[in-house]
């Protein structure tokens, strides 16, 4: 029993080493120009380890999509569990997304890529579906708390879920391209617009005039 305990944690190890290579490789070079030998470098693993562990290439690419969306979503549910007023668990929602500079632009070009591959591949929809699902999910909860709580201003609950995913993607995506302050910058703004946009600016209409 020890034995075979151990070799499953082994090759559970091995499985999630060559997922994060993968990962890795896809934020450095995009998906298209990463190979099966790439990945095995970078794992430390011989280029046939990868088909053992991986029926195709199409699977270890989709664990890799699999893993990231889930780490994500992980950090988000822990995130904002440890605080219990809405704003602050708006900050913990948007902070978590915003992490540092390095990480926040490895997950966006690999997880733009991931997406990409949604658009002709079901396999990678449905796992990018789920993720947003699972991402409004959250986002319900923190607007519904916060509406009830009177933190929030009264919004329609659909709109405001979609509003809120929309402004994080979308100021994160003008950090990516701007050549215009720096990633603290945007992550204080996103802070602040969807803050402003969920109390009508009222919390920082009051920090204001303290």
């Amino acid at each position: 029993m020890a034995a075979k305990q151990f070799v499953q944690e082994y090759e559970d190890h091995r499985r999630e080493e060559l997922i994060k290579a993968t990962y890795m490789e896809v934020a450095e070079k995009g998906y298209s120009n990463v190979t099966l030998q790439d990945i095995a470098l970078r794992a430390g693993v011989s280029k046939g380890s990868t088909l053992y562990y991986f029926a195709s290439k199409e699977d270890l690419f989709l664990g890799a999509a699999e893993w990231m969306s889930q780490r994500v979503q992980n950090r988000i549910v822990d995130a904002v569990a440890i605080v219990e007023d809405p704003i602050e668990k708006t900050k913990a929602l948007i902070n978590s997304l915003f992490t540092n500079a390095q990480e926040t632009r490895n997950f966006f070009l690999a997880y733009t890529d991931f997406v990409s591959m949604g658009t002709r591949n079901k396999r990678f929809h449905d796992l990018n579906a789920r993720f947003y699902r699972s991402c409004g999910v959250q986002d319900r909860e923190i607007i519904e708390a916060g509406i009830e709580s009177g933190a929030f201003r009264k919004l329609d609950i659909e709109d405001a879920t979609s509003m809120l995913r929309a402004l994080v993607d979308g100021l994160m995506l003008q950090w990516f391209f701007s050549s215009d302050g720096t990633f603290e910058d945007y992550r204080r703004r996103c802070e602040r617009v969807v803050i402003d946009y969920l109390t009508g600016g009222s919390v920082n209409k009051n920090d204001a005039e303290v």
